[in-house]
């Protein structure tokens, strides 16, 4: 499992790019990202009562969170560069040992270790990264902002498998929207 820390001039980079790596902060989105959808097992937004029967639903994430993993897995292998920033402000020692529990041993050892440094820009070297950092997602035990530059797009850990998109081009999101699609999910679109 390969995640390094970015370099200063691989940071930069992104800043000049993204502006922001608290992605899910933004106020208004649109000034930076003109594209912005939300991955979804559903191509619309659910009732409140079908959202409700879903709320605790521990089946829902392990029916639909492969999907997940391989459409962002797919994405990765046409970017071939991919950055995930860890926001490591307002994560209680509760929440921390939680997640710790349960995560395996060699899970555990590489999430303290990404959280013993300051910075929190990390560079997804391998698929087996990427599939540990989707799955605390998918999981909802911690949610991190994935940068594929390349594509100008960002995906934002979120609940219930509802994962923001923001994309500073038409072709990264259009892009993303096919291996989502092939991957048997959707994008809806927030205008």
């Amino acid at each position: 499992m390969r995640i390094e820390l970015g370099t200063n001039e691989e940071v930069e980079k992104l800043y000049t790019k993204f502006k922001k790596f608290n992605t899910h902060l933004l106020e208004e989105p649109r000034i930076v990202f003109p594209y912005i959808g939300i991955m979804d097992v559903y191509n619309r937004v659910l009732t409140e009562q079908e959202a409700r029967d879903l709320l605790g639903y521990e089946q829902h994430h392990l029916k639909y969170g492969s999907r997940f993993l391989c459409a962002l897995t797919q994405i990765y292998r046409t970017d071939n560069e991919l950055f995930v920033h860890f926001n490591k402000k307002g994560l209680s020692k509760e929440q921390f040992k939680f997640i710790l529990g349960s995560l395996n041993r060699m899970e555990a050892s590489i999430f303290r270790k990404m959280f013993a440094i300051n910075k929190g820009i990390y560079k997804i070297g391998d698929e087996e990264a990427l599939k540990f950092l989707v799955n605390l997602s998918v999981e909802e035990l911690y949610f991190s902002n994935f940068f594929f530059p390349s594509l100008d797009t960002v995906f934002i850990g979120n609940y219930d498998l509802c994962f923001p998109v923001y994309s500073k081009s038409k072709e990264g999101f259009e892009k993303c929207r096919e291996i989502i699609e092939r991957n048997e999910l959707f994008i809806r679109e927030l205008s």
